[in-house]
């Protein structure tokens, strides 16, 4: 069963590294999406200390003494993140609407997973 939980743990955490490293290292447009959404204090620093932290906490997953607390870092991280990151009510166009939907949904998923993480541990 350890092997099962490090398993899985390894593959939630995949989009997190995935995605933390994208921002830490091509913060693009993410800054400015958020200043037009009404977070004036985002900047492009910001945006890339928020992927290290995503990298961080997907790392301390696997260390049982923190796991909890990554997992909580990682949900509230993610919440600002998807409801600026992808408004898909506000989108007009059905292909970039859809698309924003599945991103939205999917990382509702993984606020949930993580909460459960916290949760169970």
């Amino acid at each position: 069963m350890a092997i099962l939980k490090q398993l899985a743990l390894l593959l939630y955490s995949s989009m997190l590294y995935a995605g933390g490293w994208q921002q830490a290292h091509e913060p693009g447009g993410r800054a400015e999406r958020a200043r037009s959404s009404g977070l004036s204090i985002v900047s492009d620093e910001f945006v890339q200390a928020s992927g290290w932290s995503m990298i961080a906490s997907a790392v301390a997953l696997h260390v049982p003494a923190l796991r909890r607390f990554a997992a909580l870092i990682i949900a509230f991280q993610l919440m600002p993140i998807t409801y600026v990151g992808h408004r898909f009510w506000e989108i007009d166009e059905p292909a970039q609407r859809a698309q924003n939907r599945i991103h939205f949904f999917k990382n509702v998923s993984m606020i949930g997973g993580a909460l459960y993480i916290a949760a169970s541990d």
